[in-house]
């Protein structure tokens, strides 16, 4: 028995590198002997024995092959069998979406609770230079133990680590008062070393030599053991115990554990050390399906072993999924193992195994949580077939539909992919029928307050982006999306097949090129969305939510200008309105029929109140029908808001080449040009005197991608009954064209923020570093004084403080822990300052402390900035100061193990001798 459990283990273990398209012998019965030390034959009856009991499969070739069947579905996909004629009827069972699982993807909430904890993980197991260093915190039993695991796993499939090197894992609690026995399980030790040292001897650290260490209860460590990992963490050599001359280079990936709160128990000394640190949540706060995927799994588990088809009644789920477990996983794993026992004992000589609420523990049922209101779970039945996925999609039919839809929309993609509009009709068709069965035909009653509050958010967040892009959703936008995402939330639709990933990816893209304005808008909805309801967004997603918008439209007339035809007559401008827009097939015109005595101020109070009761701040388009119209503007140019264009003698030509031109959406004064070119017609363009929209600019001076950052975050920091607009515009065109440009001419401009100074005469400008250092607060506010009442702009200032802080300026562009940045910042700063014997001003080293934080995340990225020129440093005290900030910055090299380029020497010259106002210049800001 104990060859066959070996047997087993060993297969289980290898399953997870089968290849069928090479195979290696290792899953033959030759190799399993020569492992074991066996006779063949020995091994191949044990196998037969397995393969009965349908554990191990058998693929008939020559040499046969031999699978662990729950290891093989679990890594690749269901098998219906247990033997096989060959590896091509095995690759037959392949799904056609089939998605190769990586070792994380085993993991339950891997696309939900777990998902940043796992992106930071892999973040860390692929840094250069043998990964960072990984402190897993959480309460017991919340699977710290069992991730690393899964990462050691993931490692060697990944080929990060050799096949043969160990995963090590060393208790600290066992050695929490002893820390010479400590430094000796670390580190080894010397003969002679203390008394009983007859021999030399190697620790954990060497143990695990290119392979992994892992330090639980990492806490029960004290100073002194915290402090002798220093050496090894910042220079990744060791010392055997009783030597201190021989320094030993060891390359293993550390990871620690702790149930502890890290300011209680660590030094922040070490604590700065551990870049990467990951709190795995408590079961209670993971989601009701996830816990309910456990109990499938553990379940699942349980009737692995027993053997027999278990009947699990629906309170029972119920109760297991919503019961309160001090111990986490590993207690309710322990609850569900003694629920089994006790329900087999008692039916051994059944052929099924029903477990119903009287087979729960007396102690679990006082402690039970029961809500008679709240729906139970469905029963279950559970054989040797079963897997979580069978139960998950079981109850979640809805999420099914949406994953057939994916891979349809796949299909028709991979067929038409050169031209995407040939398939449009076959594509909206079945975004249609997903869309009216998620309205009209899921069951909704389960999560009706879910639902509800999923709908009120999005509907806001529509209300938003109608705000913000002066747009109107139609239909039932609000309704498809909220259902949509109530539905998708859970789906469990992760291809990883390079293919499938790549074919996904150039969907997106197509689909993002061809539909531009809808993609736009449903990445802009989805960014809103998402972390307010705590979803997980997938390109599938957008590719589904972009064909629904684009079938079922979005007004856009406020994206273009409003138009509008004034005439003296019954019906005059009626008419030509209604020509003009049926031809168009768009309402571009709404009419005002004027009689024949009405004066040119009476038409201008008409248009003041449509202007009023109507978005015209992209302009408003007046077409009249007589010469004396045209000085009506003389009447109202006090009270405009936006640019006007009044063009006379209207005729229906006239209407339709404005409409023409308007629809596609020009300037103002394009239209005019492009309208009257043609048609000879005399215009006149207006722009706001007096009332115009106060705005407020950013600016970059490397491009307008970290304006739009610097925009996004002022815009949250705005009171929500602000009218204030905040516009991202290039730098180089403020800088060239002065209050030349357009944007002053529509908007009073009450002062510029940014990364570089466009220096426009009487055109107050903030730089980044003065907001965030808090020195331009107070300019700020003296600015907006005039748009908001003090209140609005105390809560604006409180808001920016916190948007706008270093810590989270740093935090949201690098992986590393902020303040070991800001050590490693800090001491380039001190180092450059000895060279030089002169200080760097405050507000560089603010826009040090950020720059070269950011600089660091590219580096790493290989994206570094190569257009800055650096070939001007031709004097020779330049090229001093050059050498010496390399020389400041080569800590920096060294400890990221990163180069930096001249073009990026030269950036970093110019902010610390003050030749740009700059301070951030990433695009990740």
């Amino acid at each position: 028995m104990l060859l066959k459990k070996k047997l087993i283990d060993y297969l289980e273990n290898q399953t997870a590198f089968f290849d069928s398209d090479n195979v290696s012998d290792i899953f033959t019965a030759k190799k399993m002997a020569e492992e074991f030390g066996i006779k063949r034959n020995t091994v191949s009856h044990y196998l037969s024995q397995l393969n009965e009991q349908e554990i191990i499969v058998k693929i008939n070739t020559r040499p046969v092959y031999f699978l662990h069947k729950e290891a093989f579905e679990n890594q690749f996909y269901f098998l219906s069998k247990t033997i096989y004629s060959s590896l091509e009827e095995l690759k037959k069972e392949k799904p056609l979406f089939y998605k190769k699982n990586d070792f994380f993807s085993l993991l339950i909430g891997n696309s939900a609770s777990l998902s940043r904890s796992i992106e930071q993980l892999k973040t860390a197991i692929y840094y250069p230079d043998n990964g960072l260093p990984v402190l897993l915190t959480g309460e017991s039993g919340t699977g710290k133990s069992y991730m690393v695991k899964i990462i050691y796993q993931f490692c060697l499939a990944n080929d990060l680590i050799e096949e043969d090197v160990p995963l090590v894992t060393l208790n600290c609690a066992q050695y929490a008062n002893n820390p010479e026995l400590l430094t000796s399980q670390l580190f080894g030790h010397v003969k002679g070393a203390y008394t009983g040292a007859d021999e030399n001897r190697k620790g954990a650290f060497e143990e695990s030599d290119g392979g992994i260490l892992f330090l639980d209860e990492v806490h029960r460590l004290n100073a002194e053991g915290q402090e002798k990992l220093f050496t090894y963490l910042d220079q990744g050599i060791i010392y055997r115990m009783g030597e201190s001359n021989n320094p030993r280079k060891v390359k293993t990936r550390l990871f620690f554990a702790t149930t502890e709160d890290l300011s209680s128990s660590f030094l922040t000394t070490f604590i700065r050390r551990i870049p990467v640190q990951i709190e795995l949540p408590a079961l209670i706060s993971r989601t009701q399906n996830e816990r309910l995927e456990m109990v499938y799994d553990f379940l699942i588990k349980e009737q692995r072993k027993i053997k027999k088809t278990l009947l699990v009644s629906g309170q029972v789920l119920h109760l297991l999924k919503n019961g309160i477990y001090k111990g986490n996983i590993g207690e309710l794993k322990n609850v569900i193992k003694v629920i089994v026992a006790n329900a087999f004992s008692l039916q051994r000589e059944e052929s099924e195994v029903k477990i119903a609420i009287h087979h729960l523990s007396p102690d679990f049922l006082s402690h039970a949580v029961l809500n008679t209101s709240a729906v139970v779970e469905e029963s279950v039945r559970i054989d040797e077939t079963t897997t979580v996925e069978n139960l998950i999609v079981q109850k979640n039919p809805d999420q099914q539909r949406i994953i057939h839809t994916y891979e349809k929309l796949l299909v028709e993609f991979s067929t038409h992919r050169s031209d995407l509009t040939v398939a449009e009709e076959s594509m909206k068709q079945e975004v249609d029928n997903l869309f009216d069965f998620l309205i009209f035909e899921t069951d909704r009653e389960q999560k009706q307050e879910l639902l509800l509050f999923m709908t009120q958010y999005v509907r806001d967040t529509l209300k938003q982006m109608e705000a913000s892009y002066q747009i109107t959703f139609n239909g039932n936008t609000v309704y498809a999306i909220s259902y949509y995402l109530f539905q998708c939330s859970s789906v469990r639709w992760q291809p990883e097949s390079t293919g499938l990933i790549r074919l996904i990816k150039e969907f997106k893209e197509k689909v993002a090129q061809t539909y531009a304005t809808q993609f736009q808008y449903i990445e802009r909805i989805l960014i809103l969305i998402q972390p307010k309801l705590d979803i997980e967004v997938s390109d599938m997603d957008k590719v589904l939510l972009t064909l629904y918008l684009n079938r079922l439209g979005v007004s856009r007339e406020s994206i273009s200008a409003k138009a509008i035809i004034v005439a003296h007559g019954y019906a005059t401008a009626s008419s030509i309105a209604n020509v003009a827009n049926n031809m168009l097939g768009k309402n571009i015109f709404e009419s005002f029929d004027m009689p024949l005595d009405t004066t040119p101020q009476k038409i201008a109070e008409e248009i003041v109140d449509y202007s009023e009761k109507n978005d015209i701040s992209n302009g408003l388009v007046i077409l009249v029908d007589m010469g004396s119209l045209k000085e009506i503007y003389e009447y109202f140019p006090q009270q405009l808001t936006a640019p006007i264009m009044i063009m006379n003698n209207v005729t229906t030509p006239l209407a339709l080449a404005v409409g023409e031109n308007i629809q596609k959406e020009l300037s103002l004064s394009d239209v005019a040009v492009r309208s009257a070119s043609y048609l000879k017609q005399n215009w006149k363009l207006i722009y706001p005197q007096e009332n115009k929209a106060k705005a407020l600019l950013t600016t970059c001076f490397t491009g307008i991608g970290t304006a739009k950052q610097i925009s996004q975050l002022l815009e949250e920091s705005l009171p929500a009954a602000s009218h204030l607009k905040v516009i991202p515009y290039d730098y180089e065109t403020l800088y060239n064209h002065k209050k030349k440009e357009t944007v002053f001419s529509l908007y009073d401009v009450v002062g510029i923020i940014g990364t570089a100074n466009p220096a426009i005469d009487d055109m107050p400008y903030l730089s980044l570093e003065e907001l965030i250092s808090g020195k331009g607060t107070q300019n700020l506010s003296d600015w907006l004084k005039k748009v908001m009442t003090p209140e609005e702009n105390e809560q604006f200032n409180n808001r920016m403080i916190r948007n706008f802080s270093l810590k989270k300026v740093i935090d949201s562009v690098t992986i590393l822990d902020s303040d070991k940045v800001m050590s490693e910042v800090e001491l380039f700063m001190r180092i450059f300052e000895e060279l030089t014997e002169q200080q760097i001003a405050n507000e560089g080293k603010l826009a040090l402390y950020i720059h070269i934080s950011c600089l660091i995340e590219r580096l790493i990225r290989n994206e570094t900035i190569e257009n800055y020129s650096w070939e001007r440093f031709i004097n020779q005290c330049q090229k001093e100061q050059l050498k010496k900030i390399k020389e400041a910055f080569s800590v920096i090299e060294k400890n990221y193990s990163v180069k930096i380029p001249d073009s990026e020497l030269a950036y970093i010259h110019d902010i610390i001798f003050q030749k740009l106002d700059v301070s951030i210049t990433e695009e990740e800001f």
